[in-house]
Protein backbone atom coordinates (compact mmCIF):
# COMPACT_ATOMS: atom_id res chain seq x y z
CA UNK A 1 0.00 0.00 0.00
CA UNK A 2 1.40 3.38 -1.00
CA UNK A 3 1.78 6.20 1.47
CA UNK A 4 -0.69 8.29 -0.57
CA UNK A 5 -3.33 5.55 -0.32
CA UNK A 6 -2.73 5.32 3.42
CA UNK A 7 -3.03 9.10 3.79
CA UNK A 8 -6.27 9.13 1.78
CA UNK A 9 -7.69 6.31 3.89
CA UNK A 10 -6.68 8.03 7.09
CA UNK A 11 -8.21 11.32 5.89
CA UNK A 12 -11.42 9.51 4.94
CA UNK A 13 -11.45 7.71 8.29
CA UNK A 14 -10.93 11.00 10.11
CA UNK A 15 -13.77 12.67 8.24
CA UNK A 16 -16.06 9.70 8.93
CA UNK A 17 -15.16 9.76 12.63
CA UNK A 18 -15.80 13.51 12.79
CA UNK A 19 -19.20 13.03 11.12
CA UNK A 20 -20.07 10.20 13.52
CA UNK A 21 -19.15 12.32 16.51
CA UNK A 22 -21.27 15.22 15.33
CA UNK A 23 -24.23 12.92 14.62
CA UNK A 24 -23.81 11.21 17.96
CA UNK A 25 -23.85 14.59 19.70
CA UNK A 26 -27.11 15.48 17.95
CA UNK A 27 -28.59 12.11 18.95
CA UNK A 28 -27.56 12.54 22.58
CA UNK A 29 -28.96 16.08 22.70
CA UNK A 30 -32.27 14.86 21.24
CA UNK A 31 -32.49 11.91 23.62
CA UNK A 32 -31.72 14.13 26.62
CA UNK A 33 -34.52 16.45 25.51
CA UNK A 34 -36.90 13.48 25.21
CA UNK A 35 -35.84 12.23 28.65
CA UNK A 36 -36.56 15.65 30.19
CA UNK A 37 -39.95 15.73 28.48
CA UNK A 38 -40.87 12.21 29.61
CA UNK A 39 -39.83 13.00 33.19
CA UNK A 40 -41.91 16.16 33.04
CA UNK A 41 -45.03 14.25 31.91
CA UNK A 42 -44.37 11.40 34.34
CA UNK A 43 -44.31 13.85 37.30
CA UNK A 44 -47.07 16.16 36.10
CA UNK A 45 -50.26 16.22 38.14
CA UNK A 46 -52.26 16.72 34.96
CA UNK A 47 -51.06 13.43 33.40
CA UNK A 48 -53.54 10.55 33.93
CA UNK A 49 -52.29 7.72 36.17
CA UNK A 50 -52.25 5.13 33.33
CA UNK A 51 -50.06 7.37 31.16
CA UNK A 52 -47.63 8.18 33.98
CA UNK A 53 -46.43 4.57 33.96
CA UNK A 54 -45.92 4.75 30.18
CA UNK A 55 -43.95 8.01 30.46
CA UNK A 56 -41.79 6.54 33.24
CA UNK A 57 -41.13 3.42 31.17
CA UNK A 58 -40.25 5.58 28.14
CA UNK A 59 -37.84 7.65 30.26
CA UNK A 60 -36.11 4.47 31.43
CA UNK A 61 -35.81 3.17 27.87
CA UNK A 62 -34.42 6.48 26.67
CA UNK A 63 -31.86 6.52 29.48
CA UNK A 64 -30.77 3.00 28.51
CA UNK A 65 -30.50 4.02 24.85
CA UNK A 66 -28.45 7.09 25.76
CA UNK A 67 -26.14 4.89 27.81
CA UNK A 68 -25.66 2.59 24.81
CA UNK A 69 -24.76 5.54 22.58
CA UNK A 70 -22.23 6.78 25.13
CA UNK A 71 -20.73 3.27 25.40
CA UNK A 72 -20.32 3.04 21.64
CA UNK A 73 -18.72 6.48 21.66
CA UNK A 74 -16.29 5.32 24.34
CA UNK A 75 -15.56 2.14 22.40
CA UNK A 76 -14.87 4.11 19.23
CA UNK A 77 -12.64 6.53 21.14
CA UNK A 78 -10.71 3.58 22.57
CA UNK A 79 -10.38 2.08 19.09
CA UNK A 80 -8.98 5.33 17.73
CA UNK A 81 -6.58 5.61 20.66
CA UNK A 82 -5.45 2.02 20.15
CA UNK A 83 -4.76 2.71 16.46
CA UNK A 84 -2.65 5.72 17.43
CA UNK A 85 -0.73 3.62 19.96
CA UNK A 86 -0.12 0.92 17.34
CA UNK A 87 1.20 3.57 14.97
CA UNK A 88 3.55 4.94 17.64
CA UNK A 89 4.81 1.44 18.47
CA UNK A 90 5.47 0.70 14.80
CA UNK A 91 7.37 3.98 14.42
CA UNK A 92 9.49 3.26 17.50
CA UNK A 93 10.25 -0.25 16.21
CA UNK A 94 11.30 1.18 12.85
CA UNK A 95 13.49 3.74 14.63
CA UNK A 96 15.14 0.98 16.70
CA UNK A 97 15.68 -1.09 13.58
CA UNK A 98 17.32 1.83 11.81
CA UNK A 99 19.53 2.46 14.82
CA UNK A 100 20.56 -1.18 15.01
CA UNK A 101 21.38 -1.19 11.29
CA UNK A 102 23.44 1.97 11.60
CA UNK A 103 25.12 0.54 14.72
CA UNK A 104 26.76 -2.18 12.60
CA UNK A 105 28.82 0.34 10.68
CA UNK A 106 31.76 2.25 12.16
CA UNK A 107 30.78 5.73 13.15
CA UNK A 108 32.64 8.72 11.82
CA UNK A 109 33.34 11.02 14.68
CA UNK A 110 35.61 13.80 15.72
CA UNK A 111 38.24 13.32 18.33
CA UNK A 112 38.02 15.14 21.59
CA UNK A 113 40.56 17.93 22.11
CA UNK A 114 42.39 16.06 24.88
CA UNK A 115 42.81 13.07 22.52
CA UNK A 116 44.39 15.32 19.89
CA UNK A 117 46.92 16.63 22.42
CA UNK A 118 47.85 13.12 23.51
CA UNK A 119 48.14 11.97 19.89
CA UNK A 120 50.31 14.98 18.97
CA UNK A 121 52.61 14.12 21.85
CA UNK A 122 52.82 10.50 20.62
CA UNK A 123 53.59 11.68 17.06
CA UNK A 124 56.29 14.00 18.30
CA UNK A 125 57.95 11.17 20.24
CA UNK A 126 57.62 8.86 17.22
CA UNK A 127 59.29 11.44 14.92
CA UNK A 128 62.13 11.97 17.39
CA UNK A 129 62.82 8.25 17.59
CA UNK A 130 62.62 7.92 13.78
CA UNK A 131 65.09 10.80 13.33
CA UNK A 132 67.39 9.29 15.93
CA UNK A 133 67.25 5.91 14.17
CA UNK A 134 68.07 7.51 10.80
CA UNK A 135 70.95 9.41 12.32
CA UNK A 136 72.44 6.16 13.62
CA UNK A 137 72.36 4.42 10.19
CA UNK A 138 75.28 4.85 7.81
CA UNK A 139 74.70 7.11 4.81
CA UNK A 140 75.19 4.39 2.25
CA UNK A 141 72.29 2.36 3.52
CA UNK A 142 69.96 5.32 3.14
CA UNK A 143 70.86 5.67 -0.54
CA UNK A 144 70.53 1.93 -1.14
CA UNK A 145 67.11 1.83 0.47
CA UNK A 146 65.94 4.90 -1.45
CA UNK A 147 67.15 3.46 -4.80
CA UNK A 148 65.36 0.19 -4.13
CA UNK A 149 62.14 2.01 -3.31
CA UNK A 150 62.20 4.34 -6.33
Amino acid sequence: MDEDDYREESEVAKSINAWRQSERKVMIDTIQDLIRTSHKYAKSQYTPQAQRARWTKLAGQLIWYEDQILKSFTLEALTIEMQELKKRVMESEERRERQSRSGNYPLIGFRKPRDNKAEDADKAQGEETAEAAEANEPEGTKEAVSSEVG
